[in-house]
């Protein structure tokens, strides 16, 4: 016997205290299954850990940015000094190496002063300054060159 629905929302043919072998149990209006829960909370985890993957690789990126500009800061300070020194005959001794920088631990810095012309034929006379600072655990190394002409 086929059974089909009517408007009261009950199968024709069917008793009503009698249920379909194929027909779903009944369900309460509250909570969730079991199966629901397990999966939610799945889902849930998977988001929580690649959320958390993802805050530790943003704070390494800023720690070696961090590092990168404190070390361009570094090398432009140092630049600005020497290209300041007077009189220009000085600039050679500011080509130093310094293994500790005073408030910024585990940086050093290196300035090269070249000079370029500057003898009695020559018609050029200039400086060439170079300076390399190194970040903390050599990650991040940061070089800056200007040249000064003699005044």
């Amino acid at each position: 016997m086929r059974l089909t629905r009517f408007a009261g929302g009950r199968p024709r043919g069917s008793s009503p205290g009698r249920r379909d072998a194929n027909a779903a149990a009944p369900r309460s209006p509250q909570g969730f299954t079991l199966v629901e829960v397990v999966v939610a909370t799945l889902i849930l985890t998977s988001a929580l850990l690649a959320m958390a993957g993802f805050t530790v690789r943003y704070q390494q990126s800023e720690s070696k940015v961090r590092a990168f500009s404190r070390a361009q800061e570094l090398a432009g300070a140092r630049l600005e000094t020497v290209r300041s020194a007077m009189p220009y005959a000085s600039l050679d001794t500011m080509a130093i190496t310094e293994s500790s920088i005073s408030g910024y631990p585990g940086y050093t810095r290196v300035t090269q002063v070249v000079r370029n012309g500057g003898g009695v034929a020559d018609t050029v006379d200039f400086r060439t300054v170079t300076v390399r600072v190194a970040a903390p655990g050599g990650l991040q190394t940061v070089a800056k060159t200007s040249t000064v002409a003699a005044f």
